[in-house]
């Protein structure tokens, strides 16, 4: 067992201080945006609403904007202060399943079942951007691990109130929804043994009331402050968010869950096939796949579907490649370890490829360092072949160099596709200027990360009315009736759709990394000239 500890500690450090070491520029749409808000809740000393560009920012709760902004205060407004509260959340969630799994079967199973939820693709991605739904998990998973524990008639009422205090705080964070999968879990524990069902009953009841009082206080705060909060975020947010096409994110088919589920899990998805064998025989299996089945069926039954809505599933998968590994095979399972070792050596190379494909400029430099990176993974996966098991802790502190190698592989490449994602460039080249120009007219870009970036000066100057994101044709039409200092900035994969609004395209006026930057005063010339 002491190995296996090791080995989860070993993990959990590298996909802490990985990102940390590559330092990308902050992504949009979202991580810029998140980090900006929580920016201005330090600079207006309102930790009460959110807001963006001085405008109230309903759409989120608050626990991981609080997370951020102390992490600004510490750290500064430092990308490393921005990054690393996810991190640590997706630490807290390795920990939150581990606990799950101890409660349900074993230390190791539990332990097992954090590295390789730390290590799945999707878990791990999201925990390296900025995002609230990084925070649902680890309190989801707690809330899971100490109703197990109350349904067994562990202490329960100390159980029942731990979990309602996790159950609190992820309504804090992300609304009702580690509370819906709290009650998926749930159900599948009563329905695989029966004899929990009253003590669980008593233990949801008891942790719904805890949770309510947790969560309370901010969301009457909110009330007060914004009267109506409540009806907007969990009336119009969450049920006809859920039940009617009025989000962004809706209009995807009911199978938009299946890949990302599959593609989420890798490198690990092979191993389900294993954890698919002999489900009655194993009531830890049975109660993951039933667990993941009703949560699998919720999300996809909701109108509104987004990538990182999948999360909460992972924990499941993350149990029932560890259940099957410990009661089966073991991480030895050819079909798993092909599956896993094949994907960990592609992916660096594939990521680096996307890049090159969408935006071009890949150097021969990386292409040889991502190559590298494949011939390492092959080759110690070969070894890993080849070498005779030592049982499944010394095994997993082998297999656990894969996905930690290909980690490192992804932050060569991290870097280079964030230059198309980040306003960063733009922001140096505003801030270069000395002063806020009259307008930004941002095309077709989320501006999160250009606020983020923006000099103190200028952040002052910023407002929703004189820096936001348009398309060409709104751009177009606001340049027309702008002052001269105004500023377009395009992308520069889309100049060629900018310059086909002009007779004689202008020349930018300023080039700041992917973008180009044009004055209005150009603009104006040139549009007169059609």
């Amino acid at each position: 067992m002491f190995p296996l500890r090791w080995t989860f500690a070993a993990v959990a450090i590298v996909l802490v201080a990985a990102p940390l070491l590559a330092r990308p520029p902050l992504f949009d749409p979202d991580e810029g945006l998140h980090a900006a808000i929580a920016q201005e809740m330090n600079r207006r000393g309102d930790y009460v609403t959110p807001t963006f560009l001085g405008e109230p920012f309903l759409d989120k709760p608050i626990l991981f904007f609080w997370a951020e902004a102390i992490s600004l205060r510490v750290l500064g407004d430092r990308e490393d202060a921005v990054r690393l509260p996810p991190l640590l959340f997706g630490v807290l969630a390795m920990l939150g399943v581990a606990a799950l799994g101890r409660a349900l079967r074993d230390e190791e199973t539990g332990l097992l079942a954090g590295i390789v939820y730390g290590t799945m693709l999707l878990p791990m991605g999201v925990s390296e951007v900025a995002v609230h739904d990084v925070a649902v998990v680890p309190f989801m998973c707690a809330a899971c691990a100490w109703l197990t524990r109350a349904s067994a008639g562990r202490h329960v009422v100390r159980h029942a109130v731990l979990a309602g205090a996790a159950l609190g705080l992820s309504i804090l964070t992300k609304g009702l929804v580690g509370v819906a999968f709290a009650v998926w879990f749930a159900v599948a524990l009563a329905a695989v043994e029966r004899v929990r069902m009253r003590r669980l009953a008593i233990a949801l009841t008891a942790a719904g009331a805890v949770a309510l009082l947790v969560a309370l206080p901010w969301y009457v705060a909110m009330e007060h402050a914004h009267p109506g909060y409540l009806h907007y975020y969990f009336v119009e947010r969450h049920l006809q968010g859920y039940l009617t096409a009025t989000q962004r994110h809706a209009g995807r088919g009911w199978w938009y869950y299946v890949p990302i589920a599959v593609g989420g899990a890798l490198p690990w998805v092979g191993y389900l096939a294993a954890a698919a064998r002999q489900v009655r025989n194993h009531p830890t299996r049975l109660v993951a796949w039933i667990w993941f089945a009703l949560g699998f069926v919720f999300l996809s039954g909701g109108e509104s579907k987004l990538v990182t809505y999948a999360l909460p599933l992972f924990p499941a998968l993350a149990l029932l490649v560890a259940d099957a590994c410990v009661a089966g095979p073991g991480l030895r399972y050819r079909p798993g370890f092909v599956v896993c070792a094949s994907t960990l050596a592609a992916l660096p190379v594939l990521g680096l490829g996307l890049v090159a494909w969408r935006f071009g400029g890949i150097g021969a430099t990386l292409w040889l360092m991502v190559a590298l990176v494949a011939a390492v993974i092959g080759g110690v996966s070969v070894a890993i072949a080849n070498r005779r098991s030592a049982g499944l802790a010394a095994d997993a502190a082998l297999m656990m160099r894969l996905p930690v190698v290909a980690l490192l592989g992804l932050m060569i490449v991290a870097p280079r596709a964030a230059e198309w994602m980040t306003g960063r460039d733009l922001a140096q080249a505003l801030n270069a200027a000395g002063a806020m120009p009259s307008q930004v007219f941002v095309v077709g870009e989320r501006i999160g990360s250009v606020v983020f970036y923006l000099s103190p000066a200028l952040r002052a100057e910023a407002t929703a009315a004189n820096i936001r994101e348009t398309t060409l044709a709104e751009a177009v039409a606001g340049v027309r009736a702008a002052q001269p200092d105004a500023v377009v900035a395009v992308r520069n994969d889309q100049i060629g759709r900018f310059n086909r609004l002009f007779a004689a395209p202008p020349p930018p006026d300023v080039r700041a990394g992917t973008f180009s930057l044009f004055r209005a005063g150009s603009l104006q010339q040139a549009l007169s000239a059609r």
